[in-house]
């Protein structure tokens, strides 16, 4: 058996069995009795009575008063506590009470008529962290302590459950977070980086995740599968009226030290213009950040500005990803984005502008503008293990030194304008701009499983790269009559045009030539333009029936035309010559008819979505160049089912349902050549059907009000048939051509549990988390299929103090095993653990603050021999100044000098470890004045002189 599926799942039990009391530290315990009355004596029935437990407020028990008013509290054990009674219309008593050796009887507690009545929920739940409903999971964010001048995203890493990466994207219960609203409106339009990190932790009140549906369903009240996964900020009622903001500056030096080199591979890199091994930086470390935010009742409006060269970005990198042509230029080598400190060296300029204004209840407009400029250096080496037959196999050192330049310009609308009751229309609306230059080296040694040379390949191109895009949407209800029958109707359409310029000149030894250029080495200039048009229609209408129940019958169409065209000239001693084998143009479109129905029932402890749709959906393809024609037409039926229950206030349950089609991208089905890596070389395949897949997820909440212990499971099932793959054909000397085909089978699966509790007896919070992931598909590989397997577990822990007036720290560690199999050598499996080590600390000493964090990540040494660990130390001290008005702080970063980006990658073809020369030491001096009638100073309710709001 191997290691990762032997040490993950003992390592559970063992956090767990950790976290079990010990029975000796039972004690006594006791019962507190007493009498609620009005100021005439009278006793008042159902008051609300709540012992909390000091320090930290802790929830320990809670009755209500009977007819007479008389209340007992039992199973107290001794102690400090604060007694609390709430009762509607009445003011609330705190009140010190003190547990010893014998039962309590406080007497008569007087409860005062208030003029305004409250809400006895919003009281009794002050000191509730969680608050567990059917669709929503909501946290109280009074109960999580963030540090001084902290942001929302650093708010959402203490949640349970909540996920945030290095690069700011976050998941919760395991499914990534599409959107974050602020009190229930769009911020910035879909990027949830623009709030996370640009507004303070201490302007939030609640924190609310749930699933967002679409306009459609929003209308029709049936759920449709196009839920996205949703954060919710609720502000405290001091940040919904006038404004708060800070304004901050920085400038540093820094500090030379040992140069980080990126890793293994340096004869490669050492090939690379300039010095590979040098510390690069963007110049002096600089930093400035501007956040206004003018709120009220009915208005929203935020400026947010951002300019640095320290890898500080306050949004998304989703533009900077999408409009550089499908390169893997930005990218790990898992295709996933790493913008963090640990990638490269990033200057950013960004500017943008939010405003939402209500014109009643159900007429509203949202519309903001983002102007962002991200200009990036990386210097990386990779080195792969790579599956190229049944018996043969390469280990490849490459070396890439890579400048991008990106601009983006972004516009979003989203409004909704009610003609009467029952008749409302929704309009939404997007359009971006977007340019990036690039310009790439990348040097690259080829080896044989045994060490024998095979090839070297050197690449240099530049990229220049424009693309404009757009899209609206239309949303229709019209209410027929009294009962509920409505007529709902949507339309949307998308456009996308884009044009790329690409100079490639490629070199490459000891190996067969090009079988597709006319020589080895490549001198080219690639022109590539594009446009893509998409429009749909869908009517639906409704009829409710009985018990709770509705109906929905809907029809759909819509259409997708799509045609690319790349021209490529040789460019030699003579001039430029066309080159026809590459040149090509390719048209294509889709379209789609649907109809079906859902069927909802809703009830006060759940609710049941059943639906089922039959999709018809034609293909047709031209080759402009070489007159072909694709021609297909395919027919699918797509049932789905939703099914969420509260099982008591403490637990929910849901599970999903769901069946999807996937139609091949243009890149998958032009029959072009991309032979920018000269040694994998790609074409499409006109030839690919559309994938069909069957997803079931599943959920289960709980949390105990009293103990305060609670878990959060969720588990996910993927299962697709034509899965679209790759075809590999390796030569001799290992030049590889890929395309995509159809393969069969693969199945996904996914699951996880975060589990927390508190350890009174040490005054700490102790959370455990583990994932599991799974994953099976299959490729070909000269003709031969090879099926790949990847297991892994991840391990994770972490303890923190409850009491933090004086000291915040938490410390922890992140295991991650995986395990990956290849069906056609056994050889190259590999079973390797990477592990994570982390602790923090603020220490709050009146006005100053002094923190610590240190981040130590270990690699695992068997899997491409010896390699450097990173170890990552911060420190800062701060100091509030002008009466809590202004900051000044100090931090040095990188204090070891050895930070890097690593990213380990497992593929059905390889196993990739990727290292990047990275943002090292420096320190800066920072300032931050607080605009406006707020001090986030406190960041949270964390240090002596947070969560404080000025009126």
């Amino acid at each position: 058996m191997r290691r990762s599926s032997v040490l993950a799942p003992l390592a559970v039990l063992a956090l767990i069995g950790a976290a079990r009391p010990d029975p000796a530290l039972a004690q006594s315990d006791f019962a507190v009795s007493g009498v609620v009355a009005d100021t005439a004596g009278a006793g008042l029935n159902g008051a609300m009575v709540v012992a909390l437990a000091k320090p930290d407020s802790v929830l320990t028990r809670f009755t209500t008063t009977n007819g007479e008013g008389v209340f007992v509290l039992g199973d107290l054990r001794p102690g400090e506590y604060v007694l609390q009674v709430t009762l509607i219309g009445h003011g609330t008593i705190r009140q010190d009470l003190t547990v010893t050796g014998e039962n309590v009887n406080v007497g008569t507690i007087q409860l005062e008529v208030m003029a305004v009545e409250m809400d006895p929920l919003v009281i009794t739940l002050d000191h509730v962290p969680f608050l567990n409903r059917r669709d929503t999971l909501g946290y109280n964010a009074g109960a999580f302590r963030t540090r001084p001048n902290a942001t929302v995203e650093d708010l959402l890493r203490q949640l349970p459950g909540v996920e945030v990466e290095t690069d700011g994207s976050i998941k919760a219960q395991g499914e990534d977070v599409e959107n974050v609203l602020v009190d229930g409106r769009e911020f910035f339009g879909s990027d949830p980086k623009i709030a996370t990190r640009n507004l303070p932790a201490e302007a939030v009140d609640r924190v609310q995740i749930y699933d967002k549906e679409s306009d459609m369903a929003e209308f029709t009240g049936i759920a449709d599968g196009e839920e996205e996964r949703t954060i919710n900020l609720e502000l405290k009622e001091e940040a919904r009226t006038g404004y708060f903001g800070r304004m901050a500056g920085g400038l540093g030096a820094d500090m030379q030290g040992t140069p980080v080199s990126p890793g293994f591979g340096e004869s490669v890199a050492a090939r690379l213009p300039g010095d590979p091994g040098a510390a690069t930086g963007n110049g002096l470390p600089y930093a400035g950040a501007l956040t206004l935010n003018r709120f009220s009742p009915t208005t929203q409006l935020a400026l947010i500005g951002n300019a640095n060269n320290v890898n500080q970005a306050g949004f998304g990198w989703g533009d900077v990803i999408s409009f550089t042509g499908g390169m893997d230029i930005l990218r790990g080598g898992g295709g996933d984005f790493v913008g963090g400190r640990d990638d490269g060296l990033t200057e950013t300029v960004a500017l943008g502008l939010n405003a939402s204004r209500d014109f009643g209840e159900d007429n509203w407009v949202r519309t903001s503008y983002f102007l962002s400029t991200v200009d990036n250096f990386q210097n990386e080496t990779r080195r792969q293990e790579q599956l190229l037959g049944t018996d043969v196999s390469s280990l490849v050192d490459r070396a890439t030194r890579t400048e991008t330049d990106n601009a983006s310009h972004r516009v979003n609308l989203n409004s909704q304008f009610t003609f009467s009751e029952g008749h409302d229309l929704r309009v939404r609306g997007n359009l971006n701009a977007r340019n990036s230059l690039m310009d790439r080296v990348d040097f690259q040694d080829t080896r044989s499983g045994t060490g024998q040379f095979q090839t070297t390949a050197s690449t240099d191109y530049e990229v220049d790269n424009d693309n404009l895009g757009g899209n609206a949407r239309l949303t229709w209800r019209k209410r027929l009559n009294d009962n509920g029958q409505s007529l709902v109707a949507e339309a949307r359409v998308n456009l996308s045009d884009s044009d790329r310029f690409t100079d490639l000149a490629s070199i490459v030894e000891g190996t067969q030539r090009n079988s597709r250029a006319q020589s080895g080495d490549l001198f080219q200039e690639q022109t590539n333009t594009g446009q893509t048009l998409t429009h749909s229609v869908r009517l639906s209408m409704t009829q409710p029936l009985a018990e709770r129940a509705v109906l929905e019958i809907y029809g759909e169409r819509s259409a997708t035309a799509e045609d690319e065209d790349q021209s490529v000239f040789d460019i030699g001693p003579t001039g430029r010559t066309p080159n026809d084998l590459l040149s090509s143009g390719f048209e294509r479109s889709y379209s789609y008819l649907r109809g079906g129905f859902r069927f909802n029932r809703t009830s006060e402890a759940g609710r049941l979505v059943l639906g089922l749709r039959v999709q018809n959906s034609d293909l047709h393809g031209t080759i402009l160049d070489r007159d072909e024609t694709i021609a297909n037409g395919y027919t699918h039926i797509l049932p789905n089912a939703d099914y969420r229950l509260q099982v008591s206030d403490t637990r929910t349950v849901n599970f999903r349902y769901s069946t999807s089609t996937r139609e091949p991208r243009m890149t998958d089905l032009q029959p072009f050549v991309d032979n920018r890596d000269p040694l994998r070389i790609r074409m499409g395949n006109p030839d690919l059907r559309p994938e069909y897949t069957h997803r079931l997820r599943g959920e289960y909440r709980f949390f105990d009000t009293f103990s305060f212990v609670n878990l959060f499971t969720f588990a996910n099932v993927s299962y697709t048939t034509n899965d679209i793959s790759q075809s590999r054909t390796v030569t001799e000397r290992g030049v590889q051509t890929i395309s995509p085909v159809n393969l069969g089978q693969s199945l996904s699966a996914s699951g996880g549990a975060s589990f927390g509790t508190p350890l009174r007896w040490m005054g700490a919070q102790l959370d455990l988390n583990y994932r599991l992931s799974y994953s099976s598909s299959t490729e070909f590989v000269n003709q031969v299929e090879n099926r790949n397997q990847t297991l892994g577990h991840t391990v994770g822990i972490e303890l923190e103090n409850r009491a933090k007036e004086d000291l915040d720290a938490r410390a922890g560690a992140k295991l991650s095993f995986s395990n990956v199999t290849y069906s056609l050598n056994e050889e190259l499996n590999e079973d390797y653990l990477n592990s994570t080590l982390y602790a923090s600390a603020d220490v709050y000493l009146g006005s100053w603050t002094l923190g610590t964090e240190f981040n130590y990540r270990l690699y695992d040494q068997d899997l491409f021999g010896p390699g450097r660990n990173v170890a990552l130390w911060e420190a800062s001290i701060r100091r509030m100044i002008l009466n809590d008005r202004a900051e000044i702080r100090l931090v040095a970063f990188d204090m070891l000098g050895q930070n890097q980006g690593v990213t380990y990658t497992n593929s059905p073809g390889f196993i990739q470890e990727r290292r990047v020369e990275s943002l090292t030491q420096y320190v800066m001096l920072n300032f931050t004045w607080y605009l406006g009638s707020r001090s986030t100073s406190g960041g949270g309710v964390g240090g002596r002189s947070g969560g404080r709001f000025r009126r």
